[in-house]
C-alpha cells in the first residue's frame, strides 16, 4: 500500500539535499496509536468522497485538517526555505527560497486500496507519476560550497521551530482518524464486497492476483513495462467500473465524519493548535 508522504518524510529529504524535496505523503508516522472505539455510520450516509480519477486522488471530510495536504506540507516547506536564507545569506549567498512556486502541489495518487487512474497506470504502471509532490529547486548550478552550507543552515532552520515540525510530524488526531477510517472501511461488509467485486473483475479479464493482497500479481511487473502497464491499467479499469473505488472511499469518508463528532474535543484542540502553528509559518514566510 502506498500513501503519499508525511511531513515528517519530507523534512528528512530537506535535511539531506537542501530544497530538493522529492514527490510526496509517504509512509505515515513509524509511531501508532490504540485504535479509537467503534463508531455507528448509519447516520452518515450523506458524507461522501469526491474522486478525481485522473489524479487518484480522493476528497475526504477530514481532507481540511490533515498536516499532508499540500497546503499545508507547502507552508512548511517554504518557511523552512526562508529561515534557511536567513542563515545563507548571512554568510554571503543568494536567498533562494522565492525561486521555487510555493502554490499547492498535485498529491501523489492515493493507493490506499489500490490503482485506480487509468491515465497513470497507462503511463507508469505500478510505477508512481512524475510532476508530483512538492516541487525541488535545483541546487547544484549554485556551486559546491553552496551546496555544503545549505544543508548545515535548514538543520539550523529546522532547530528554530522545533516545536512546530514536532505537532507537524506527529501522529495527531487527523492521521489517527484517518488511519482507522481506512482500516475500517475496508473490514465493513461494504467494503468487503467492493474488494470482492474488483478482484471479481480483474480475474474476468484473466488477472492472476496476489492471494496475499489480491492485487495484480508482482509477476507482471517482472515480464516487462507492457505487461506492467497492461495489468495496472486492468486494475484501475476495474476499480471505476465495478464501483468498488467509490464504495470503499464513500465509506471511509463516513467513518472519517463520525469520528470528527465523536472526537470532536479533540479536533477542536488539534483544529486550534493547527490554526496556530501555520500562523508562525505565515509570519515566518512574511519575515515577521
Amino acid at each position: 500500500m502506498h500513501k503519499p508522504r508525511t511531513v515528517a518524510a519530507l523534512l528528512s529529504i530537506v535535511a539531506a539535499v537542501g530544497l530538493a524535496a522529492c514527490s510526496s505523503e509517504p509512509s505515515p508516522p513509524a509511531t501508532t496509536s490504540d485504535d479509537l472505539p467503534a463508531v455507528d455510520i448509519d447516520g452518515y450516509q450523506g458524507a461522501a468522497a469526491r474522486l478525481d480519477f485522473e489524479h487518484a486522488i480522493p476528497s475526504l471530510p477530514l481532507d481540511e485538517l490533515s498536516l499532508s495536504s499540500p497546503a499545508y506540507v507547502s507552508k512548511v516547506l517554504h518557511a523552512l526555505a526562508v529561515r534557511a536564507d536567513d542563515c545563507m545569506t548571512e554568510q554571503g549567498y543568494d536567498a533562494v527560497a522565492e525561486r521555487l512556486d510555493w502554490s499547492p502541489y498535485v498529491m501523489e495518487e492515493d493507493r490506499t486500496y489500490g490503482l485506480w487512474s487509468v491515465p497513470y497506470a497507462s503511463r507508469f504502471g505500478v510505477g508512481l507519476a512524475t510532476g508530483t509532490g512538492p516541487r525541488t529547486l535545483d541546487t547544484l548550478p549554485l556551486g559546491v560550497e553552496f551546496n555544503k552550507a545549505y544543508p548545515v543552515c535548514m538543520e539550523k532552520a529546522k532547530t528554530s521551530m522545533t516545536d512546530q515540525l514536532t505537532f507537524s510530524q506527529g501522529p495527531n488526531v487527523d492521521w489517527r482518524i484517518r488511519t482507522e477510517a481506512q482500516g475500517r472501511a475496508r473490514a465493513s461488509d461494504a467494503g468487503q464486497k467492493a474488494r470482492a467485486d474488483w478482484e471479481a473483475c480483474m480475474e474476468q479479464a484473466g488477472l492472476v492476483l496476489d492471494p496475499d493482497d489480491g492485487r495484480p500479481s508482482a509477476q507482471y511487473a517482472a515480464q516487462g513495462k507492457e505487461s506492467e502497464i497492461d495489468a495496472a491499467v486492468t486494475e484501475a479499469e476495474c476499480a471505476s467500473s465495478t464501483g468498488a473505488v467509490q464504495t470503499l472511499y464513500d465509506t471511509q469518508a463516513r467513518y472519517e465524519a463520525a469520528y470528527m463528532d465523536e472526537q470532536a474535543a479533540q479536533i477542536q484542540a488539534f483544529a486550534e493548535e493547527r490554526k496556530e502553528v501555520e500562523t508562525f509559518f505565515d509570519d515566518v514566510i512574511a519575515g515577521r
